[in-house]
């Protein structure tokens, strides 16, 4: 029994150190990394991000109520030669006033389905 709880130990070590090598390499702020899925031609990253208050946008009250989730599939910049999606676990919080609302995102620009980087690579091409 001991020897399974090092064993178990031993494989949340790993996988915190492999979520925070992801991140550095991901480059993202707040966010975790729950599951990631290799395809022969893509790769998709789980990700989501801590529960804290936001500011209502009609009221401007501070709630921390959420109301639902929900996922989306966002464009990357490519990873060893292979389209890269990120599944991110959106949540729509709810205000005392009745809004519902999205929490936002430093990486993620609103109503886009790819993140800023990934947008300014294509940029940077038809530029060239």
């Amino acid at each position: 029994m001991l020897i399974d709880l090092k064993k178990k130990h031993r494989k949340e070590i790993y996988s915190q150190v492999h979520s925070n090598f992801i991140n550095k390499l991901l480059n993202l702020q707040g966010v975790k990394i729950n599951k990631i899925s290799h395809e022969d031609s893509f790769i998709k990253i789980y990700i989501k991000t801590n529960p804290r208050e936001h500011t209502c946008p009609a009221c401007g009250c501070l709630t921390s109520r959420v109301h639902d989730y929900r996922n989306q599939l966002i464009k990357d910049l490519p990873l060893q030669f292979k389209h890269v999606f990120l599944v991110l676990r959106k949540r729509r919080y709810v205000c005392s006033c009745g809004k519902r609302f999205y929490e936002h995102y430093d990486f993620l620009p609103r109503y886009n389905r790819m993140t800023k980087r990934l947008f300014a690579m294509n940029l940077l091409k038809l530029l060239v």
